[in-house]
């Protein structure tokens, strides 16, 4: 197997666009959660939203995930143009609601009798269209892989991007995930009583639901050799990633979090990572009632007595939860985690549960050395994914 490093890092979250102003915004400790405005929902009883300001004309057929992850994507090569074989490069991506927004305003229109928009352009959007449209701009004719895999897809797809490259099939692998607000996603999150009209608190004793959010979050993975040949700039090295499924509800994970230990045991044994190795846990944390707990029982059966010492943060409660994105947001943030040496704070972790009996970096950034880390996404359906990263020192 070959060493992967992540090369190429890029993001447009409700904090800014791009990755600096984005990491920067965290680690000061602000939140891109405001007053729902996307969509016109006044029935709904909450109305906040982790919302991407983004005034510029929509482009013919693009949707919002398609226009963010393009922008990602140019900040992740920063100029670079990869000029490999292109069936050497592979595009996999977490997808959530993907372009559905186009056609729930082509329905609505249809439904209120009025001039509705081309249809043409309503059925032209698919849960792979922000897949195809990436690996057009690269070249890419290598396998592509569209994840809907609720909140872990994006993660998934990182995971099997890194195993693409590591086993020798593919000398370039971009992938993330993005996701944008729509009616359907809202009205479901709603029904399940899972979305807090409050700030979301995870790990706090009084939480009660979590924030919808949008982002789009990109990253290039080369093999370790093709990445010092060229003298790329290495964020950080992917050691491997674990996957396992709760079989339990369709909604809520499993009281003992078994499954979430053992998606984060399997990536520390891919990755050959010793649980007193790990120093910080880039959490799920979607400050439901029902997730928090169950992921830091899982935290505690994996670590074990490193456990006490270990940072654990939860980045939804600064730009919400982005579903199809989470996963690779929640890498973005423990990436540039290690890169800095800096853990970003989670924030209104002011009366922390019992069951979060673990360090969750309350309120503030945290300074400390970080060596590697572990990325936690756990979807509905008990879908779940765990991606080990390791600091990079040079070699």
């Amino acid at each position: 197997m070959r060493r992967v490093v992540i090369t190429g890092l890029g993001a447009v979250t409700s904090l800014a666009r791009g990755r600096e102003a984005t990491w920067s915004a965290m680690l000061a400790g602000q939140d891109g959660l405001g007053l729902l405005t996307r969509l016109h929902l006044p029935d709904e009883p909450a109305q906040l939203a982790g919302q991407i300001a983004w005034d510029e004309p929509r482009v013919k057929r693009q949707t919002l995930c398609e226009t963010w992850s393009r922008v990602a994507l140019a900040e992740a090569l920063d100029g670079w143009n990869p000029a490999l074989g292109s069936r050497r490069m592979g595009v996999f991506q977490g997808a959530g609601t993907s372009g559905l927004p186009i056609p729930e305003a082509y329905l609505a229109a249809l439904r209120d009798g009025l001039p509705a928009p081309r249809m043409a352009e309503a059925a032209y959007q698919t849960p792979c269209t922000v897949t195809d449209a990436l690996a057009a701009v690269i070249g890419a004719e290598g396998p592509r892989s569209t994840i809907m895999n609720a909140c872990s897809s994006s993660l998934l797809a990182l995971g099997q991007a890194w195993e693409r490259v590591a086993c020798g099939d593919l000398d370039l692998a971009l992938a993330g995930g993005a996701e944008s607000l729509c009616t359907t996603t809202w009205a479901g999150f709603s029904s399940l009583k899972a979305v807090d009209p409050a700030p979301n608190r995870p790990f706090s004793r009084n939480r009660a639901g979590l924030n919808l959010g949008e982002a789009a979050v990109q990253f290039i993975l080369e093999p370790l050799e093709q990445a010092q040949a060229r003298g790329a700039v290495i964020f950080a090295e992917v050691l491997g990633y674990g996957a396992s499924l709760d079989a339990h509800h369709p909604t809520a994970p499993h009281p003992d979090g078994d499954g979430a230990r053992r998606a984060m045991t399997q990536a520390l044994e891919m990755g050959k990572l010793d649980s007193s190795g790990v120093d910080l846990v880039s959490a799920h944390g979607t400050a439901t009632p029902a997730n928090d707990g169950a992921e830091c029982k899982a935290i505690r059966a994996t670590l074990g007595k490193a456990a006490d010492t270990v940072s654990v943060t939860s980045s939804k409660s600064q730009f919400g939860h982005t579903l199809g994105a989470a996963g690779a947001a929640g890498a973005m943030a423990a990436t540039l985690a290690l890169r800095d040496q800096v853990v970003s704070p989670t924030l209104r972790l002011e009366d922390p549960d019992p069951d979060c009996n673990l360090d969750c970096t309350p309120k503030h950034a945290k300074e400390r050395k970080l060596c590697a880390a572990l990325v936690n996404a756990f979807a509905f359906g008990g879908n779940n994914v765990s991606l080990a990263l390791k600091r990079w020192e040079g070699r």
